[in-house]
């Protein structure tokens, strides 16, 4: 099988596409199927230039005659291919964070997705938020590239629909060169004392900073703070072990910590291999091959006929490090479960609840197309 791999690049985080690589290349070497594939990689920068991702996409599915197309980026993006893989009939596997998510949900017959499921993760920390809370009104605070994505679109909106109002927005417009401050959100809690309740949606590096600052305000303790995975990253709370006086909440697609062999296979297998601790790039690696192993070892199947290859995936359950993996019917994404995080104010321990089924919420989340026009960033979410 010759596969066609189009990854990314980041200056924030340089190693996203090595890693994406290498969590491929160590699940296959656990079986003789590594000897079955040979890739073809092909740069596609931040992945938000379309002539590049175009030529790039052309060239694996049409000059390569690849047989199957892993592409590491956004959905805006993938708009812009989609007549060239259904053309080609190629099995594509879509990888990105999740940050982002279809305007409407009809599933292409032969597009399969893998993510990280940031927006749906932040949808339902939103509805949480809102739901029992004693403070409706909140604040919502991001940066300007954060709230570029529809992750902050999904929080906001299950807040709303919640019967929560939000009643300032503050997006911190500074650069990661800079040192970063938020004056203007502390000068709105200030002279707002009901608002209590922050939706938060940072990158861990701008996220490490916040949670330092929002510790020194006279009244955080009386806060609750909802965020973003990437806010509960261990880079984002490395520097607060102490614990915040504040609450915080939020739910991860996975963490090293969590219960099961595959985890542990997972992580002892890349530390062996590569000397370092795996980050979620190398965990949606070792997935993609986890799918490919499914394809591979599906007996008689055709890899270059999409619905023989659909029709095998969706009858098989994979053991992630996430926990049981299995592919949704309705919209050919991948579903895993769960970590919700939280810790109660003054306490120096964020707790997790491992294996948390939300496929009720995932049917309510997607059943819902988005209406009117959308604008954001093309490139997919930390690829800047």
């Amino acid at each position: 099988m010759t596969i066609g791999l189009l990854f990314p690049r980041s200056d924030v985080y340089p190693l996203i596409g090595a890693e994406f690589l290498e969590g491929i290349k160590t699940q296959l070497a656990l079986t003789e199927n590594a000897n079955k594939i040979n890739f073809i990689s092909e740069s596609i920068g931040f992945g938000g230039v379309e002539k590049e991702v175009y030529g790039k996409t052309e060239k694996l599915l049409m000059m390569d005659n690849v047989d199957l197309l892993i592409a590491f980026m956004d959905e805006k993006i993938l708009e812009l291919i989609k007549p060239l893989i259904l053309a080609a009939n190629r099995i594509c596997i879509i990888v990105n964070t999740g940050a982002n998510y279809p305007i409407n949900w009809v599933a292409q017959p032969n597009i399969i997705h893998l993510t990280l499921q940031h927006s749906f993760l932040c949808a339902v920390i939103g509805s949480t938020a809102a739901q029992g809370q004693k403070h409706k009104e909140a604040a919502v605070c991001s940066s300007f590239y954060d709230c570029g994505y529809m992750h902050l679109l999904s929080m906001v909106n299950e807040f709303v629909n919640g019967s929560g109002v939000i009643k300032h927005n503050y997006i911190n417009k500074q650069t990661l060169k800079e040192e970063l401050v938020f004056p203007e959100l502390f000068q709105f809690l200030n002279d707002n004392k009901s608002v209590k309740t922050l939706l938060s949606i940072y990158d861990s590096k701008i996220a490490s900073a916040f949670y330092k600052q929002l510790k020194d305000w006279s009244q955080a303790g009386t806060l609750e703070v909802y965020v973003s995975p990437m806010m509960l990253e261990e880079k984002a709370l490395l520097s607060h072990q102490d614990g915040f006086p504040f609450s915080v909440a939020g739910y991860v697609p996975w963490h090293s910590s969590a219960p099961g062999n595959a985890n542990t296979t997972f992580i002892s297998t890349y530390q062996k291999n590569y000397q370092k601790v795996p980050s979620m790039f190398s965990l949606l690696g070792w997935e993609t091959g986890l799918i490919l192993q499914a394809i591979i070892d599906t007996k008689d199947v055709n890899y270059r006929n999409a619905e023989e290859v659909i029709v095998g995936l969706l009858s098989k359950k994979i053991a992630s490090p996430r926990g049981e993996m299995i592919l949704d019917e309705e919209t050919l994404y991948y579903l895993t479960p769960a970590i919700r995080c939280f810790s109660t104010p003054g306490s120096n321990e964020l707790k997790r609840e491992y294996g948390i089924d939300l496929k009720s919420e995932w049917e309510e989340f997607s059943a819902k197309n988005i209406e009117g026009n959308i604008a954001g960033w093309t490139n997919t979410y930390l690829c800047y």
